[in-house]
This record gives C-alpha cells, structure tokens and sequence, in this order.
C-alpha cells in the first residue's frame, strides 16, 4: 500500500506543482525589510494543492520600483531581481508542463519524487526586500570627553551632548538575505536590527569625537564640525557594514551637538580668568566695566529740576 500511495503522490503532486505561479508584492509592510511571498491565488484559480515550497520553471516573479526579489532553492540565493517589471524564474529542479521541458521533465520529476515517498525534495521561495532609504532613525549619545580648549590650552573634563537621526539602505541584497533574513520563511522587522546597529553607530560616534579632541578645540568647533565626524564615522562604518550585513549608511542628520551647561559655564569662567591674566586685556575690560557702570548710574540718576522764581517789579 506504501508504494501505491508514494506512486500516486508523486505523480499528483508533480502535475499540481506544475502550474505556472506568479508572485508580487504590492508594498511590504511598514516596518518590514523583508518577507517571503506567496503564490498568487483567487476563488478562480485552478492552482490550489501545489506545495507552497516548490516554484514551477517559466513562473512570473513582478517586481515593483524601490523593491527587489530574490529567488531563494535550498537555502542558497539564486537568483536576484532588482529591477521593476516582469521576471521569469528559471529552473530545472521544478519543471512545468507549461514552460519548456513538458510532460519528459514532469516524468523525470514524479519518478525522482518517488524515491522520496511522493514528496518533493525541493525547497524554493521568493523573498522580496525593500530597497528604498529607511528614513528617520533617532539616535542620541552623551559621552565624557578630555576637552582642551584650544584658545586657553586648559584641559576640563566635559560632558557632551549629541542627538541626530539617521537612514540607511539594502544595496546588497543576497548578502542581507543571508546574514539577516536567516531562512527563507522569516521576516525581518526594522525593530529587530535597530537598536544593534544604533549602538554600533553611537560607539563609532564615541570614539571620532575623542580622536577630535585630542588634537585642542573649542565648543563652538565641536558643534560646527559635527558633520566632518559624522563623514568619517559613515565611511568607516559601510565599509563594514556593506560587506558583513549588505545595508549601508545614507546619510546623518545632527540636530544637537552641545556641551552640559555647567561644564560650558565653567569653560567660559576659565576663558575670562585667562583674558584677566593678561594686562592689557584686563584694562581693556576695567575700562569697559567702568563705562558700563557710568551709563547704568546715568540711568538711574533722577532727573534735576531747576526752578525760576520772577518777581515783578512794583
């Protein structure tokens, strides 16, 4: 009874496996940087019993603009389409018997099933990934940091602020498939990989800022260099991300980059003391803080009132 049974489930599952399928993804989820697709189906379709992991030769995999798809056969990548329009699968491992191959290629296919008790030692899928810039990623840091002022040479310790936000984009997408995705039936979730690759970004941050510093600056040279940190932090980091996850960096938007106000407090008190220590600078400032006092007690002096009495004469 077996070999009947394995006999007529190789050749039935053959012949419904071997419909032609189509496969799109209209839009993934917001959220979602990757899913596998399903066979496209409607209360008409004749192709209903044909296993979900097995993708007939000669099907239609549509790709829409800001996706790509990949063609995924035992684990292993073998196929990419990344470009929008319509796509044809190919492969000899699943033949249809309306594509090339015909009823020769579904013998061969029901007998090598047979071997295998009537199921198909196939597992193929279609994944789709969303290549378009993932936007607005928030990121924040607050790290000590040995600052000499570059104008005093005095060195304080000092707290800084930093907070931004940043995108990145899948510009290789086999790599992404095979580092993240992890099989070919999961889904990966933007909510899964960013607080990694946050952390990540934020320690690289850490040390630009450090290597920045070291060389003497100011407050106001922190702040108006944070794009040349964030440049060299971006190349260093895609070069391995690119490589080891198959997304990169796009861009970094800083919005804060500040001292702690006490520690700003004290950087100017010492900049002040400095200025004070030289004689012509602290004249310079008793002169204007005399001038200062003397316009202040302009101010406030009440106003004189002079009187004129005229007497008549008699």
């Amino acid at each position: 009874m077996g070999i009947f049974k394995a006999a007529r489930g190789s050749v039935g599952g053959v012949l419904a496996d071997s419909w032609l399928e189509s496969y799109s993804c209209a839009a993934l989820p917001a959220g979602v940087l990757a899913q596998r697709a399903s066979k496209q189906t409607s209360d008409r379709s004749a192709n209903t019993k044909g296993e979900e992991n097995v993708i007939s030769d000669g099907s239609t995999i549509i790709v829409n603009a800001g996706q790509c798809a990949l063609a995924i056969d035992k684990g292993e990548v073998t196929g990419v389409y990344d470009q929008p329009g319509e796509n044809t699968y190919h492969t000899e491992r699943s033949p249809s018997i309306f594509h090339k191959g015909g009823l020769k290629g579904v013998a061969k296919q029901s007998f090598d099933r047979f071997g295998y008790g009537g199921v198909a030692a196939v597992y193929q899928a279609i994944v789709f990934l969303d290549m378009r810039e993932h936007l607005g990623n928030p990121f924040s840091l607050k790290t000590a940091i040995d600052l000499t002022d570059r104008n005093t040479g005095v060195s304080i310790d000092a707290t800084l602020m930093m907070g931004g936000v940043f995108s990145f984009t899948i510009v290789k997408p086999a790599v992404f498939y095979k580092k993240l995705c992890g099989c070919s039936t999961g889904t990966v979730m933007l909510s899964t990989i960013l607080p990694q690759i946050t952390a990540e970004l934020i320690m690289l941050l850490r040390h630009a800022i450090a290597d920045f510093c070291k060389e003497g600056t100011t407050a106001y040279d922190l702040s108006a260099s944070s794009d040349i940190i964030c440049d060299g932090v971006i190349s260093q980091i895609n070069e391995q991300w690119t490589e080891e996850r198959g997304f990169a960096i796009t861009s970094v938007g800083i919005d804060e980059t500040r001292l702690m106000k006490d520690d700003l407090d004290l950087l100017q008190s010492v900049q002040m003391a400095r200025a004070l220590s030289d004689p012509k600078l602290a004249a310079a400032t008793l002169v204007g803080a005399q001038a200062q006092a003397m316009q202040d007690a302009a101010k406030n002096r009440a106003p004189i009132r002079v009187t004129f009495n005229h007497t008549p004469k008699s």
